[in-house]
Parts: structure tokens; sequence; C-alpha cells
């Protein structure tokens, strides 16, 4: 199976062939290594061990998604893509099949299960200095930083589960306030894909947590609006301003497809106004555009207007 062609670029600036890292030691990479597991092993942040091994990566995620599947491809010698056709995958056949980890990190530790690594890796996300500065409001909704300890503490306690989920596509990853159509979709519960999911993405999910905690009643433009501004706020206060996310166009869908365009670009401008002004907040109005877009999408039309949080026992 090839990989999708929209997702690899070429690197503007790419870094040579030859190029080690202070500290270094090369790791021959095997099926069923993914950055995730391989940065538990380091103790690091996935994105953090990725761009140990190709800095200058743009700071906007999806296009370093790209770029890193070029690396991989290119220098990696990756071929077995993931089912979705997205993103590359690690293989005991790649050739030359070396990647970097920091020195002294090579030996074998015990291995976690996957769903144990999807746990770290969301309890990582959630502690990222730069969610405690994530203090906004949107209209009537107050989130602040502590919030997102409160459902880390409630993931080490058992009260919200994270558990892998090989359906979800890329990066992506889900939050269940309810029970949801399989038995995998539990109730209070993250789900991460095999390979990890974006840190901006598990905040945008977080968000909801966070709602459903507060057992917060809500419609779907809210819910999701105050979501999609954590997740640009989280990016911006870690990896600083970035360029214009353009969405894929869609001619089957054309208002769909615009109003997707709107979701990303409102939640990027709202999040540049809650960062800059005092106290952090954006008015309904400041946000109607945003609530517009979300509800013109297919995917939150088919949601239903309305999202109910029912509370996490115990959190």
């Amino acid at each position: 199976m090839a990989i999708n062609s929209d997702s690899v670029r070429p690197p503007a600036r790419p870094v040579g062939k030859g190029y080690a890292p202070a500290g270094g030691i090369q790791y021959a990479v095997k099926t069923g290594d993914t950055w995730v597991t391989l940065a538990q092993r380091v103790k690091m942040n996935p994105w953090d061990l990725i761009h140990y091994n190709y800095p200058g990566l743009p700071t906007d995620l999806q296009g370093a998604a790209k770029e890193v599947n070029w690396y991989l491809r290119e220098y990696v010698g990756c071929t077995k893509v993931t089912t979705n056709g997205r993103n590359y995958e690690f293989s005991t056949g790649d050739t030359p099949g070396k990647i970097w980890l920091p020195g002294g990190a090579a030996p074998a530790v015990a291995a976690l299960s996957p769903d144990e690594v999807a746990r770290k890796q969301v309890l990582a996300a959630l502690r990222d200095p730069a969610v405690g500065r994530m203090n906004f409001a949107v209209g009537r909704v107050f989130i602040i930083g502590y919030d997102y300890e409160r459902v880390a503490k409630a993931i080490e306690s058992g009260i919200i589960t994270v558990h892998v989920d090989s359906r979800l596509p890329g990066h992506m990853a889900e939050y269940w306030s309810r029970r949801g159509p399989t038995a995998l979709d539990k109730a209070n519960s993250f789900a991460v894909p095999p390979a990890g999911a974006s840190e901006p993405l598990l905040i945008h999910e977080a968000t909801h947590a966070i709602f459903d905690i507060q057992g917060r009643d809500s419609y779907t433009a809210e819910s999701e609006g105050v979501a999609y501004v954590a997740q640009a706020l989280y990016s911006l206060l870690k990896y600083g301003p970035s360029g214009r996310y353009i969405v894929s166009s869609d001619p089957a869908h054309l208002i769909s497809w615009v109003a997707w365009q709107a979701i990303f670009d409102q939640a990027s401008m709202l999040a540049s106004i809650v960062r800059n002004v005092r106290p952090p907040y954006v008015t309904e109005d400041q946000a109607k555009l945003l609530y517009w877009a979300i509800s013109n999408t297919i995917t939150y039309m088919n949601q239903g207007s309305t999202t109910s949080y029912d509370g996490v026992p115990g959190a």
C-alpha cells in the first residue's frame, strides 16, 4: 500500500543524511516501534524525540507530520504504511532503518502495553508546562490550567481510562463521555491511535473531559468551539506562531469545506486574542463565526446541535 501523496512533503531545508545530534546513539528500528514507544523509553515527549532527529520542522503539526514522512521514507527507508495510508511505520526490514536516541538510551527497558504507552502520552500532554498557562474564557465558559490537572488526576486514579483504538486515523484522538456504539467506546475514556495522537488534539479532547467532569450542559458548537480554541492556544504557547493551516479542498461539500477552514482560522485568531489580552477573554459575539462554522460542517451536523456531559463520578 502506498502512502497518500498529500501526506508527504520535502522539507524546505532538510537536515543532511549524515546529521548526528549531540550525544546521540543510533538505534535500529524494528516492527512494533513507534515514536511514542521510543520516546517513552528515553523519557521524552514523542514530538521532542522527532525534533531531536529532524530539527527545523515547521511548528504546524500537520506540515511537520508530512515532512517526518519524507524523512522516514528517504532517510530511514520505511516502506510500510498505516492502514489509513497517512503515515509510514517502522519495520525490522527498513534499510538503513536507523534513527537517533539520546546517549545512554539504547538499552531496552521493560515493555509497556499499548494502553499504558497511550496513558503516559496523555498524562505527559496534560502536564506540559504550556497547559499550566492556559487560562482563558470563551463566552460563558471559563477554563484554567488546573482543570487539565484534574483530568490528569482522574486518569491516574482510574476514573478516566485511556486505551488504544486502531480505528482512529493518523494522530487523531477521542474522548467519550458516555459509552459509544461499540465495546471500545467506553464511558469516561480517551481513545488514542496506535502511533499516538498529536498533543494539541489531546488537549482538544481533554477540554471535552473538563466539560464532562463539570457535568456542563452545552451545545455542540460551544463545546467544540472552546475545544478548538484550547487546541490552538496550546499550539501557540508551546510552538509559537505558525502559518495558516489550509484545509484540503472538498468540492463535494463546498460549504462544509469553507466551514472547516473557518474553524481553524477563527480558533487561531481567538487563541491569539486570549493570549494577548487581560483578562484572557473573548465574547460570544467574537466567537460567533467559529460557532457558525462548526454548525455547518458535515461532521458536526451529524452529531446534533446539543452535547450532553453526564459527569465523571469521583473526579
